[in-house]
């Protein structure tokens, strides 16, 4: 019996968690389901958005699934599940099955990993006031000259990148394809950097991500300016295999390709660290749609499936994934994001008979 830890978050987040979970526990896995208080409840009740007992519950489980994050008190739920965890690399899956909404004339195939190093570049939001800048970098200046305490008042943000950080998610990468590799998938890592212009920033990271890739001499490698990889998404998504991304990168591009597969309602993702990981859908908390039941839940049924296999969990991860491919082909019973009247409890009753 395996432990997990699910955490709605807000809006749809917690519509979709709590159907996820009563497919999880219909389907007889062995699993036992903790749903401690957290976020905006917890911390009119407790004080804090991830009270001291839920910190303890996360620790002892198995698996967290996470849903939406949308005002401050869940994103402090995130801010400790990711950034106060060290869960450094962020998996988003992006695969299309058939039946599914996409805009694209020839989805067919389309199956590739967009990965994020979470916990460097711009995203940890370290950030300031420019007149502070110039005052501590008095000669920092830009390509032309400029130097920081020449501008008017204003804000600036660090965009940080290390050799530490970037090793370990280059090698994340790169276990990563070859695992997929082993699954019949190309082998291959594309790094995404801006590295024309940031040279010193990108270009580090480009740099030690080769440095890394060339120690894995099974595998292939590439590289894309930012730009390009958004028009390869659309044109060639089959082409891709691992699609390595610094954070504001990897965030903006794996929507991107979540849309050219069917939509975000379908894109899960995992957050691993070297001691932790959780799970959630790569959505927001949708308040416009919020309450109504109508949300879409694949990506947080394709999440949890996730998180079945991290837990060691793999044939009814497997089981799972295929349960939704099914309802997909069927197409009798998917939402309206999917171009379907179904609710989300209608969509998870469907997997769940699937599932057989």
């Amino acid at each position: 019996m395996k432990t997990i830890v699910a955490l709605g978050g807000e809006g749809i987040g917690v519509e979709v968690v709590d159907a996820t979970c009563e497919l999880l526990a219909a389907a007889g896995f062995p699993l036992r389901i903790l749903t401690p208080p957290h976020g905006e409840a917890a911390q009119k009740t407790h004080g804090a958005p991830v009270p001291d007992e839920t910190k303890r519950l996360c620790g002892q489980a198995d698996g967290i699934l996470f849903g939406a994050a949308g005002g401050p008190a869940s994103v402090a739920v995130i801010t400790y599940l990711r950034w106060q965890q060290d869960a450094y690399a962020n998996v988003r899956p992006i695969k299309y099955y058939e039946g599914a909404h996409s805009p694209l004339a020839n989805p067919h195939g389309i199956d590739f990993v967009v990965l994020l190093e979470n916990m460097e570049d711009l995203y940890p939001a370290r950030e300031g006031d420019l007149e502070e800048l110039g005052r501590a970098m008095p000669e920092l200046c830009d390509r032309i000259g400029k130097r920081v305490n020449e501008y008017d008042m204003g804000r600036f943000a660090v965009k940080v990148v290390s050799r530490r950080g970037t090793e370990r998610i280059a090698r994340f990468a790169c276990e990563l394809a070859l695992k997929r590799k082993a699954r019949g998938h190309a082998g291959k890592v594309s790094c995404v950097t801006k590295s024309n212009l940031l040279r010193r920033s990108d270009g580090f990271f480009r740099e030690v991500v080769e440095g890394v890739v060339a120690q894995y001499r099974d595998l292939a490698y590439e590289h894309f300016q930012a730009d390009d990889a958004s028009r390869r998404l659309v044109r060639f998504p089959q082409s891709l295999d691992v699609l390595l991304c610094m954070n504001l990168y990897g965030d903006i591009l794996s929507d991107l390709a979540a849309e050219a597969a069917g939509g975000l309602g379908m894109a899960p993702s995992g957050c691993f660290g070297d001691r932790w990981a959780y799970f959630e859908s790569i959505h927001g908390s949708a308040p416009d749609i919020a309450g109504q039941g109508i949300a879409n839940p694949t990506a947080t049924i394709l999440s949890a499936a996730m998180m079945l296999e991290h837990m060691g969990l793999a044939s009814e991860a497997q089981r799972l994934e295929a349960a939704v491919a099914c309802v997909y082909r069927a197409g009798k019973h998917l939402t309206r994001d999917q171009g379907g009247t179904a609710t989300a409890s209608e969509f998870c009753k469907a997997t769940l008979e699937a599932l057989g």
